[in-house]
């Protein structure tokens, strides 16, 4: 799966998401350590990425890409990156084609 992952995420998540097969950008890796969301949603509609975020609020409406949210609560600090990985690697197994929406990481992949 095609991820863009949201700036208030550790780095590391995308290392360990390249690593287990998946194509993976950052706004970092896109050359800017933030991005407007307009900007995230052109990026992510144009290159068929679902956005990964916290920013539930700011992206509620999205109805031109996938957008999958995400609390860093729902892992201890110290393994939000490799836990964080896991769960998406496991989400886009189980969700090939998730639709153009908002969705919640459901509790089974956490």
């Amino acid at each position: 799966m095609r991820f863009l992952l949201d700036s208030m995420f550790p780095p590391q998540t995308s290392e360990y998401l390249k690593a287990a097969g998946h194509d993976m950008v950052t706004p970092a890796l896109l050359g800017a350590h933030n991005l407007p969301d307009e900007v995230l949603l052109e990026i992510a509609t144009e290159q068929r990425r679902v956005i990964v975020t916290e920013n539930a609020s700011d992206f509620a409406q999205t109805t031109t890409c996938t957008v999958v949210f995400i609390r860093k609560s729902w892992w201890p600090p110290q393994t939000l990156a490799s836990s964080l990985a896991d769960a998406l690697a496991r989400w886009a197994d189980a969700n090939p084609d998730p639709g153009p929406w908002p969705h919640w990481l459901e509790a089974e992949f956490r």
